[in-house]
């Protein structure tokens, strides 16, 4: 698969938009350059093809790529974030893909949208998050710029702690998600139980101290930052390996491996 991903140049945690920020939890720069490059590494032995973009100075979290837009075919839906520290993100990767002639789709201002930190896909299936950050209204949009595009459901996220869809659900395969239930209201929790075939709720642990929902699949193999025994033996049983790769200092910001790469869908993988 190819995925862009941003150096961490500027990384440094220098606000705070989630409750997982606190500007006096500074970032070790040195050893997230190191988890970073790491990443790149797995994801390239892997069969991974990488691209970059250019980081911008005072832009600490645009290293975490995932979630300024979602690439599907040729075409880039940039988000709209409700964060104002934010904003200033988009128009770089806007750029990049105009450049590279990819068609620009954008909801209007109003839609708050952010990319697929709201949006987890596999394949062209998709299930699309809302509530703390990406607007309900963002789901029509997506069906009218991308038809191909699959939407198994929505779901309400109702705890700020996984304010983006990708930290509390993650698909494995086309049948198997992990997810974190508590992040979700009731019914959105019983909507995922007819959405795919083998939904897998994850522990307080696996969850809040190793985010293992935001992970990246790679064939049979399930990248995370760490998870507990009984997770890695629950993905055994589908068929899949747990590797780690460490990920504590972008995780002082509230993200983990997926929320550092742009991943591109496109449909030849179908």
């Amino acid at each position: 698969m190819l995925r862009l991903m941003c150096p961490p140049t500027y990384f440094d945690i220098e606000y705070s938009i989630n409750p997982w920020m606190d500007i006096n939890n500074k970032v070790n720069k040195e050893l997230a350059h190191q988890q970073w490059n790491n990443l790149v590494n797995v994801l390239r032995e892997l069969g991974d093809e990488i691209e970059f973009i250019q980081p911008a100075l005072g832009l600490p979290d645009m290293t975490f790529s995932g979630d300024p837009g979602l690439v599907y075919n040729n075409c880039f839906i940039p988000s709209n974030f409700r964060a104002k520290e934010r904003v200033g993100e988009v128009k770089h990767y806007i750029n990049w893909f105009r450049e590279r002639n990819y068609a620009i789709k954008q909801m209007p201002p109003d839609v708050f949208f952010e990319g697929l930190g709201d949006v987890v896909f596999h394949h062209n299936l998709a299930i699309v998050g809302h509530g703390c950050r990406s607007d309900e209204r963002a789901i029509e949009y997506l069906k009218q710029f991308i038809p191909a595009l699959k939407i198994l459901g929505d779901l309400k996220i109702l705890d700020d702690h996984y304010f983006h869809l990708a930290m509390a659900l993650g698909f494995i395969d086309d049948e198997t998600v992990l997810y974190y239930p508590p992040a979700f209201d009731e019914a959105s929790s019983e909507r995922l139980q007819t959405m795919v075939k083998h939904p897998i709720a994850v522990s307080d642990e696996d969850a809040n101290l190793y985010f293992a929902c935001n992970n990246l699949v790679i064939g049979d193999t399930v990248l995370l930052d760490n998870c507990t025994e009984g997770l890695r033996t629950a993905l055994a049983e589908r068929g899949y390996k747990a590797r780690t790769c460490a990920m504590s200092e972008f995780k002082k910001s509230g993200g983990s491996l997926r929320c550092l790469v742009l991943s591109f869908i496109s449909e030849p993988e179908l």
